[in-house]
């Protein structure tokens, strides 16, 4: 009885994999996923891939190599598209006239306003994110006259932060820079802007009617606009591991399909849907997807929510369809779908830890004959994704708790199926009912408020695993198969091998230092200046970058993230040259995130509350037989310690 069930199991968990569509797909994303070999090497290979394509086609010869020249071809134009309309570098440094729409909600950070315009006509890139100084009241839509300085969008090369370079392709933007002056000319919106301004409405609604510390949360559950969510809020978020609550995703966009989903079957049981001309299966489904495109459209239509969208759809319209194919095969068309749409998905970590979430669910729930409790029923999917991302999350430098999955399963289901519902709910009823909106919106703040509160209280419990700064490729594959060996069926009797595998992750030996010998990083944080000396087991910063705006700094974009990666968990000393934004800009984010420091500086330092110490020629310390003195021109000197006579 007993072999026969786990042959049972065995051959009903091989079931749910076709191999020849299943290998198609997995080719034709291959085939996609080339771009990573580079876009200039694509865009040479466009013509040769379009020719190999043709014959292969006529000849009948080589049809497996179909899928995968395809998908190199389609990297191929789209290298060839990014190349056309990026800005050239004659057109960086002067002025420029364009004229187009408002095409994003503007943004207002202190003086300054930022938002995406949409130019027409021109040989100038189409689509450019601006900054204004002093703007006047923008509205999304309104055609515009302005005068700008492009230039081609810039990141950050230090470990660890954002690629900004890469995030600009993927939103279609070719150029950055700022207006020098503007005139409008049309303040009518028409077609899709009419939706920004929509958005525009129910952003003013919200920050009128939620209280401060919730004006960002609500924002970017309602509209996917994180901008006013703040640095404290976010480090909560990452410590309980619940920040993909607040980008609106497969979680949400999924969430939306299955509250869709569960309203038409629920209709359709009380006789008002007229099954004899529409099927229950179809109306479920075009509800589902109905849905997931209102909410993914209010969002904004970004493309972490595309991408969401179509992994959605490509579930909804297999039934649809009466195409009936396995959930592998299933997810293996969505990721298909996507890289045929975004092909620079592939740079987003985003892309790989929805994926790779959804892939542990599948792996680890579907065609398993298990009798459990409730409890486990409930937390078998957070602790699949646990385990399956851990590694990543911690290659990545982010650090992650094992009691993130309990923190997740309140607060999916708070967030996702009690606070989103009501949100959107609210949203239509301002148009209608705006006292019963209000009301919502108040109880729903009250919610948040207390969410918020928990979140804290728990974040001060968590005990976080530090990144692992030494963790190699390797190490990381082994580490990703001991886990899906953990979490793979009994019946394989291999998960004994899980440990060994996990080994050299868990043992990686760390970068140490010798007592004797620094380490000197310098960071790249555009203007400015900013500097980690490592020393055994010391560490000092010297100067934090740049204010960029009141919400982001050089502090809060490179140099946290530079140590998080490496897996500081504190600093030492803070040493600033002189007073200057570009050397000091960043110095009260680096505090709050790790107080109490104490801080040396060669002159004033203007905006920092916490005690600080004048920098005096002569100074000089010892670190682990590294001897640090300052000189009279305010530079740090770093020797190693005399030896002993």
């Amino acid at each position: 009885m007993h072999l026969n069930g786990r042959q049972n199991d065995v051959r009903h968990t091989q079931a749910i994999i076709n191999p020849a569509r299943g290998l198609l797909l997995f080719a034709l994303s291959s085939g996609i996923a080339s771009l990573t070999c580079g876009l200039s090497v694509l865009l040479w290979l466009g013509l040769p891939l379009f020719i190999l394509l043709l014959w292969v086609l006529f000849s009948a010869r080589g049809w497996w190599l179909l899928p995968l020249l395809a998908g190199a071809l389609v990297s191929s134009l789209y290298a060839v598209h990014y190349a056309v309309n990026r800005l050239d570098d004659y057109g960086q440094g002067g002025n420029i006239n364009m004229e187009g729409k408002i095409a994003s909600l503007p943004v207002t950070d202190g003086m300054a306003t930022r938002f995406d315009f949409q130019a027409s006509g021109g040989a100038y890139p189409k689509k450019v994110r601006l900054s204004w100084y002093e703007a006047p009241v923008l509205q999304a839509g309104e055609t515009w006259q302005l005068t700008v300085r492009l230039r081609q969008p810039h990141g950050f090369s230090s470990p660890g932060a954002f690629d900004y370079e890469a995030w600009a392709v993927r939103q279609g933007i070719q150029a950055t820079g700022y207006v020098k002056a503007g005139s409008l000319l049309d303040h009518s919106v028409t077609g899709i802007y009419r939706l920004h301004q929509l958005r525009a409405t129910l952003r003013q609604w919200l920050y009128s009617t939620v209280s401060d510390d919730n004006r960002g949360l609500f924002s970017a559950l309602l509209l996917g606009d994180k901008t006013a969510i703040n640095t404290e809020q976010w480090q909560v978020l990452n410590e309980t591991g619940t920040t993909h609550l607040m980008v609106i995703s497969g979680l949400h966009i999924g969430l939306m399909a299955w509250l869709g989903f569960s309203l038409a079957t629920m209709v359709g049981r009380l006789g008002l849907i007229p099954l004899q001309r529409a099927p229950l299966p179809v109306v479920k489904a075009l509800t589902g997807m109905l849905f997931a495109l209102f909410y993914a459209l209010l969002a904004g239509f970004s493309v972490p929510v595309q991408r969401a969208l179509v992994m959605t759809f490509a579930a909804l319209l297999a039934p649809l369809l009466g195409i009936s194919a396995s959930p592998a095969t299933l997810w293996l068309l969505a990721l298909a779908a996507v890289l045929v749409i975004d092909p620079l998905a592939i740079t987003s970590n985003g892309f790989w830890y929805s994926f790779i979430a959804v892939a542990a669910l599948l792996f680890g729930m579907v065609g398993r004959k298990e009798r459990t409790g409730w409890p486990v029923t409930l937390l078998k999917p957070q602790w699949l994704v646990f385990v399956l991302l851990t590694p990543l999350l911690l290659f990545n430098g982010q650090p992650v708790s094992p009691l993130s999955p309990l923190v997740n399963l309140l607060a999916i289901p708070l967030i996702g199926i009690a606070v989103v519902p009501l949100l959107l709910l609210s949203a239509f009823l301002q148009f209608v009912f705006p006292e019963t909106a209000h009301f919502i919106l108040v109880g729903l703040d009250y919610l948040l408020t207390g969410f918020q509160w928990g979140l804290q209280w728990v974040s001060g419990l968590m005990v976080l695993i530090p990144p692992q700064q030494a963790i190699s490729w390797l190490s990381l594959i082994l580490a990703v198969a001991g886990m899906l060996l953990l979490i793979a069926p009994a019946t394989l009797g291999l998960r004994w091998l899980a440990p060994v595998l996990l080994m050299p992750s868990l043992f990686s030996k760390p970068l140490e230092i010798p007592a004797g010998q620094a380490e000197v990083t310098v960071l790249d944080v555009g203007q400015g200046l900013s500097v980690l000396v490592r020393t055994h087991q010391h560490l000092m910063v010297y100067d934090t970058g740049d204010r960029f705006s009141q919400r982001l700094t050089a502090a809060q974009s490179v140099i946290i993230p530079a140590l998080s990666r490496s897996g500081v968990t504190k600093i030492d000393r803070i040493m600033i040259s002189h007073g200057d934004q570009d050397h000091s800009g960043g110095l009260p984010a680096l505090l709050s995130r790790f107080p109490n420091v104490p801080v040396i500086s060669g002159t004033k330092l203007p905006n920092i509350k916490q005690d600080w110490v004048k920098c005096q020629p002569g100074d000089h310390w010892e670190w682990d037989g590294v001897y640090f003195r300052c000189w009279p021109a305010v530079i740090t000197g770093v020797a190693m310690m005399p030896p002993a006579s």
